[in-house]
């Protein structure tokens, strides 16, 4: 029998919903999920303009944490950076946070989702920047992730690096060595940086410290990062970017789990499959009670509106005209706003092999979605006064 992350949520999240203590972020997510493709969202037809084709379907809420709305958006995200990724090798750089700030992270995600976007980006642009390693503006893709394969809080940052960039002149100059950069000196400037805008954070009063820490706690906690060893990994060189951009893309849209993991489910019990990650010892599988299942779930929740990928360097949103040299250099064609269009759902079902279900098999028109709104919508999941 298959499970899916949805009908977890639909048969447990009623009963466990008050004691979990949700941020309205992870209230909304979780009224998404078990919505989603269900009466509540009203429906739409799939119709031909002869009259020939008419199907009726249920919508999907296309929250980014929702697994049915994954396919779809992950496609839509990798069409958009397909257009605009350098046609030369890449790096793939890892950044994580030591698990001691995991709390200060709970309680600032937005924050310090900030201060880690910052602390990577600074590090491997001022380096690479330098005439010692490559003396050149390289371009950065940086997508945050929140867990591990047990579910459990485990931040850290891939960034997708160009193995070269743009001098001070505009010519493109290619990294001649094999490894990026020393990782010692990556990680020794990054931990700074993040050290620094933690502590800026907190001096500004920008931090929400946790009911049991205090200010000159959290200080000291963040003085101590000064001396530790940061987990920093430079992984091996690819010959194009594409193929690390559509693993990030498993896990920015869809949640923490992808339903094909669910190995059972009972009335007071999940299993999934789990392999060795971050020093876990799960041994191929994870049982989890129901209620801590949610709540390790909806733990990677991030604000509304928070972006967990961002553009630096050449891919850089402002960075249009620097990105137009480099691919003129690097043998493509320069990028034109108009041609950045979101992929249509035709497109998706003829990239997943489906062309023939975009057509009227009558009169081979295409067809249209149309969107019917529910006329009296049913009343949201458990939601917590005055959210």
């Amino acid at each position: 029998m298959k499970f899916s992350v949805q009908q977890i949520f639909q048969r447990f999240f009623p009963r466990h919903a008050r004691s979990l203590h949700l941020a309205p972020e992870m209230w909304r997510a979780a009224n998404a999920i078990t919505s989603c493709r269900t009466g509540r969202l009203g429906m739409h037809r799939i119709r031909c303009v002869e009259g020939h084709e008419l199907s009726l379907g249920y919508n999907s809420c296309r929250h980014r944490f929702c697994n049915n709305c994954a396919a779809l958006s992950r496609e839509k995200w990798l069409s958009g950076w397909s257009q605009r990724l350098l046609d030369c090798p890449h790096h793939h750089v890892v950044f994580t946070v030591p698990q001691p700030l995991n709390r200060l992270w709970r309680y600032n995600r937005r924050r310090f989702s900030e201060a880690l976007f910052a602390a990577a980006s600074q590090s491997l642009l001022m380096l690479l920047e330098d005439p010692k390693y490559l003396g050149a503006r390289p371009g950065l893709l940086a997508a945050l992730h929140t867990w591990s394969q047990s579910l459990a809080i485990h931040v850290h940052l891939h960034v997708l690096v160009t193995a070269g960039g743009l001098d001070s002149n505009g010519r493109w100059r290619k990294c001649v060595k094999e490894c990026l950069l020393p990782r010692k000196v990556l990680m020794m400037i990054y931990r700074g940086k993040l050290r620094a805008e933690l502590l800026r954070a907190l001096e500004q009063g920008e931090l929400r410290l946790p009911p049991d820490v205090s200010a000159s706690h959290c200080r000291g906690l963040l003085n101590r990062l000064g001396r530790q060893t940061l987990n920093v990994k430079l992984l091996e060189r690819y010959k194009h970017g594409m193929g690390v951009a559509r693993y990030l893309a498993r896990y920015l849209k869809g949640g923490p789990l992808s339903n094909h993991r669910i190995m059972d489910v009972s009335n007071d019990e999940v299993r999934f499959r789990c392999r060795r990650s971050n020093g876990e010892s799960c041994d191929g599988e994870v049982r989890l009670p129901t209620r801590t299942f949610l709540e390790r779930i909806l733990n990677h929740v991030v604000p509304r509106g928070m972006p967990t990928v961002r553009g630096y360097g050449l891919y850089a949103g402002c960075k249009r005209e620097e990105l137009n040299q480099a691919r003129q250099q690097c043998g493509q064609s320069a990028i034109q706003a108009a041609e950045l269009q979101p992929m249509r759902w035709q497109e998706f079902c003829e990239r997943i092999g489906r062309k023939e279900s975009t057509r009227c098999p009558v009169c081979g028109k295409e067809l249209i979605h149309e969107v019917i709104e529910p006329t009296e919508r049913g009343p949201p999941a458990l939601m917590p006064k005055g959210n």
